[in-house]
């Protein structure tokens, strides 16, 4: 028979274990998470009628001059994406030529490079301009030309001020040429490449060193944001995400370099939002810049700043003011808080007199 003491053990201890169970106390309840600051639709989207929207703002290298590429007149349909060069407040805009697309400033800034694309076609033309002696100048889609389809497009000057980088993006009837990374010399047009096949570049950036863009594969399943070095050929995946449902095109905007630095500017859509994002080499997120929406991003050689776009109106139809944000400061601003709402005048499109680039190709 056991004794009264293990009686006693046993009955304390169910008494603790029944005290335990009663007296714990559940967790409390989590915060709610908090709402993202826009809700779904209200960045982004189809411009409020009499807006303009700048899809590509670029300061020339001594920063006197800005070159931007408007959408498109307020209420007009026609002309698309006129190229203009104005003075760096924003005044004096001259209009240059149409249906443009990116756009780079020679190193000594007197002279551009930009690819044509005439809205009815899916053809893509590289062109040099030169501001001062009106010079034109087409580097693709002759037949005496190595690029002797219209497949290719330009993605930025050397230093030098006599090669550019050129991306062939498409594959053309009977085109002999790969796609992929090529360096186009203007002076004597030769040229060399491809340094990398399939390679579709953007920008190039940190000291001629680097050019970022989309790297596809020969089933064309994969089209993620990539770096490629032009000097060591190192690649790099800058984002690998499911290629099955295509969400990069969906989530991440096109990375933009520093021409004279190692930072890459990444758009990403996050929380109903186009935001930007501060990424190295190796795809990893360093910091994020904006909270109040960012994309169309240009970063200029020499400049400590890059300029975005942003969605000010906060509700369905957009309205987009340049942003000018200070890299090193971590600063933001209006690009021309001089300007009545933040944008340029134009002047009326009967009293320019633009290059019709469709004259110059077959």
């Amino acid at each position: 028979m056991k004794n009264m003491s293990y009686y006693i053990v046993l009955f304390l201890f169910l008494a603790l274990f029944q005290s335990c169970g009663t007296e714990v106390e559940p967790p409390p309840p989590q915060p709610p998470s908090p709402e993202p600051y826009f809700k779904k639709g209200e960045y982004g989207g189809q411009e409020l009628p009499g807006t303009e929207h700048l899809t590509w703002i670029s300061p020339s290298p001594d920063g006197e001059k800005m070159a931007v590429v408007r959408k498109y007149t307020p209420g007009q349909s026609d002309p698309l994406y006129q190229l203009w060069i104005m003075d760096a407040d924003g005044t004096n805009a001259e209009l240059v030529t149409y249906n443009t697309g990116s756009m780079y400033w020679h190193p000594n800034g007197g002279k551009i490079v930009f690819n044509f694309n005439p809205h009815t076609t899916p053809y893509l033309y590289v062109f040099t301009y030169d501001l001062e002696t009106k010079n034109i100048e087409l580097w693709n889609s002759k037949k005496d030309q190595f690029f002797d389809k219209y497949t290719s497009a330009s993605a930025g000057w050397f230093d030098d001020g006599e090669r550019i980088l050129i991306g062939v993006n498409g594959k053309a009837y009977q085109q002999k040429y790969e796609r992929g990374v090529y360096i186009l010399n203007v002076k004597d047009s030769t040229h060399s490449g491809p340094e990398r096949v399939l390679f579709s570049p953007l920008e190039l950036g940190n000291n001629n060193t680097w050019t970022v863009g989309i790297q596809y594969t020969n089933d064309r399943s994969s089209s993620n944001r990539a770096l490629y070095n032009l000097k060591t050929n190192e690649f790099k995946w800058l984002t690998t995400y499911d290629t099955t449902s295509d969400s990069l095109r969906i989530y991440t905007g096109y990375p933009e370099i520093n021409p004279t630095g190692r930072e890459i500017i990444l758009p990403k859509f996050v929380e109903n939002a186009w935001q930007l994002f501060h990424i190295n080499e190796n795809g990893e997120n360093v910091a994020q810049l904006t909270e109040l929406g960012g994309h169309e991003v240009t970063w200029t050689r020499g400049k400590d700043f890059f300029i975005f776009n942003r969605d000010t109106h906060k509700a369905p139809g957009a309205r987009y003011i340049p942003y000018k944000y200070n890299f090193h400061e971590g600063t933001e601003e209006p690009l021309w808080p001089n300007l009545p709402e933040s944008v340029p005048s134009f002047p009326e499109f009967t009293t320019q007199n633009p290059i019709h680039l469709i004259n110059y190709v077959d």
